[in-house]
């Protein structure tokens, strides 16, 4: 769980992790109004504050013109985090951007449904981004094949986390919670993730404001 001071400092910063704001935003439900109003709340963690927020959230979302119906109606309520637990080790996710049908095969635990679900799986913004992605991968693909040495280049780098990431597994997974947790967890394997096709947009934007050397040359050989 999030401390409190650490707390307080996240939602009062404009540049704050989007998946802290929402692990903030489940454990410490009396900071979902500060969380509603920090710039880098993106509209999944508004929607599921709208839904679930305590009142005073709800109420700061619906000056701003947020609510639950705004966004189409109810979002599903995740189930204990025993029993999400328990499914998400026998399940694998499904598509990264696949709103419904993600949020129908996959379980977790309730703190990485509002970390990651919400972000990647109810935005229908993140949706749309999606399939911009996919209509512009066949292009990439033809990218990537006319210049195997720009690939050969890319020296990967060594994994140093204590969680056992690997570049292989920041370079080539689908899980989206896999690729979030690595970005937080292993910044070593940060350029592999900007690497990887199947990192979701607003990680890809998050990473692009590190102004780390190795992370921007990974996502211009994105482009």
């Amino acid at each position: 769980m999030v401390d409190y001071d650490a707390a307080v400092a996240a939602v009062q910063d404009p540049n704050a992790d989007p998946i802290l704001l929402a692990k903030i935003a489940y454990e410490n439900p009396e900071f979902g109004a500060n969380v509603a109003v920090n710039p880098r709340c993106y509209p999944g963690l508004k929607r599921w504050i709208a839904e679930f927020g305590d009142e005073r959230a709800r109420e700061t979302l619906a000056q701003y013109g947020f609510t639950a119906d705004a966004f189409g109606g109810p979002v599903q309520d995740q189930e204990a985090p025993e029993q999400a637990a328990q499914q998400a080790a026998e399940q694998q996710p499904a598509d990264a951007y696949a709103a419904d049908q993600y949020a129908a095969a996959q379980q977790t635990t309730a703190a990485q449904y509002a970390a990651v679900q919400s972000a990647a799986v109810q935005s229908a913004a993140v949706q749309s981004a999606a399939d911009q992605y996919n209509a512009a991968q066949p292009a990439a693909d033809q990218y990537a094949a006319q210049q195997p040495a720009a690939q050969a280049a890319f020296e990967e780098p060594v994994a140093t986390n204590p969680y056992g990431f690997t570049a292989e597994q920041a370079l080539t997974t689908t899980d989206q919670m896999q690729i979030a947790q690595i970005a937080q967890y292993a910044p070593e394997l940060r350029a592999c993730i900007a690497r990887n096709p199947n990192t979701y947009p607003a990680l890809i934007e998050w990473l692009g404001q590190l102004g780390d050397p190795a992370i921007n040359a990974a996502l211009a050989f994105r482009q």
